[in-house]
């Protein structure tokens, strides 16, 4: 049995399989996001026993786990150390950067440009084999342009900064009992800053038709284009797309890579299945 984990900073869906199964066969499970910045190897390994079965566990061979900030022997050894108590002795663990997933998924065996953009953003040009290119990725506090946490700190400032026009604004302290005082412990005294930003998220996907947030979104992807994505030598490559926040807010994405003559691929909500498949084929498993 193999098992596929593509793990964000917010949530991991795992997926196992036994040869010759078919998706709907697919065993499904999803736990807390195994972030190596955000949490230890003994936060790995309770996670995984309390989100998956013993028995389950017991019968798998290969792990494949895939996350946000396993990017470096260092942080990976983080995860590698959590997951190898909760399996068998001679299961085969490997754990690398979601990008490569992302990229495995979307891309298949052709190039493209792959970009994340989910609690966190991210994004990397793939060759049809490996990753070739990679504009950095400075996390949460310096960087993470396009993503939920940067959506999520444009709405709480326009929030403090009494930018958010007045009706918006109303729905907004409703939606979250807005505190200002609360949101600031939140975010410098308490762990996963990042997720807390994010949640404010899904109040844009519900006011999207609104001016000004459709100005918002459009501002913070624009962003991660500029910073990013037109830093590659990519000339007709097309640019996937990876995550919640590119699913939900397309259209205002479409409208930022056009003005760029960027060429559209596929978005892809969760990769995971396509990454499975993709173990399938290239393992014969």
């Amino acid at each position: 049995m193999i098992v596929v984990a593509d793990s964000g900073s917010t949530k991991t869906d795992w997926i196992f399989t036994q040869p010759g199964e078919s998706p709907e066969q697919w065993r499904r499970y999803s736990s807390q996001g195994l972030n190596p910045f955000y949490v230890s190897t003994q936060e790995v390994k309770q996670t995984v026993e309390n989100a998956i079965p013993e028995e389950l566990r017991s019968e798998v061979t290969h792990v494949y786990f895939y996350g946000a900030g396993c990017s470096s022997p260092e942080r990976n050894e983080v995860i590698a150390l959590g997951l190898i108590p909760c399996f068998p002795e001679n299961a085969h663990v490997e754990v690398d950067h979601d990008l490569l997933a992302a990229a495995r998924a979307s891309c298949h065996n052709e190039q493209g440009v792959v970009s994340i953009l989910g609690t966190g953003s991210n994004s990397c040009m793939y060759d049809g084999d490996r990753i070739v290119d990679n504009v950095a990725n400075l996390g949460f506090m310096l960087g993470d342009e396009g993503s939920g946490g940067h959506i999520g700190k444009e709405l709480v400032r326009a929030r403090c900064y009494r930018e958010m026009p007045e009706d918006l604004a109303k729905v907004f302290d409703d939606m979250f009992g807005f505190d200002k005082e609360v949101m600031l412990h939140q975010v410098y005294h308490r762990p996963l800053p990042n997720r807390y930003m994010a949640s404010f998220a899904p109040f844009a996907a519900k006011q999207e038709e609104h001016p000004f947030i459709q100005a918002l979104i459009k501002r913070v992807f624009a962003e991660f284009v500029d910073r990013h994505l037109m830093k590659y030598d990519s000339k007709g490559w097309p640019h996937h797309f990876i995550g919640s926040i590119a699913s939900i807010f397309e259209d205002e994405l479409d409208e930022v890579l056009s003005s760029r003559n960027l060429k559209k691929g596929d978005i892809l909500k969760h990769p995971v299945d396509a990454l499975l498949n993709y173990h399938i084929e290239q393992h014969a498993i």
